[in-house]
């Protein structure tokens, strides 16, 4: 099984409202993610993403933060097809280092959205 077959997913239960859901996980050892998104009709099951990230472990250890964040956000991008996806990929060794990456459907915007995201 591809790991992106690991991502399973639920029907959003009220698409027409935009909302904000925030997932973290330690795909391997000193390697930390965050995963936020805003859905469109599915949303991601934890247990689908906690067996995702443990997949991931392989590749977290391997890729580096900027080639993990990328092979994250194409996974979410073809699974959950979301209307704004960011991912952070956050090591501290061997030195410390932040990747953050993001994507959204084209024509999609929700700025009062972004505005309360940014007070958080």
């Amino acid at each position: 099984m591809h790991r992106r077959e690991l991502l399973a997913t639920a029907a959003n239960p009220d698409a027409r409202h935009d909302y904000l859901v925030e997932l973290h996980g330690e795909p391997a050892p000193g390697t930390r993610m965050t995963l936020r998104y805003v859905p469109d009709r599915a949303v991601a099951t934890p247990d689908g993403v906690a067996a995702y990230f443990g997949a991931l472990s392989g590749t977290a250890a391997a890729a580096g933060p900027e080639s993990l964040a990328v092979a994250v956000l194409d996974d979410l991008n073809n699974e959950l097809i979301p209307r704004w996806v960011e991912i952070t990929v956050e090591r501290t060794l061997p030195v410390p280092q932040r990747v953050v990456i993001e994507d959204r459907q084209p024509g999609w915007d929700n700025p009062h959205l972004f505005a309360r995201m940014r007070r958080v």
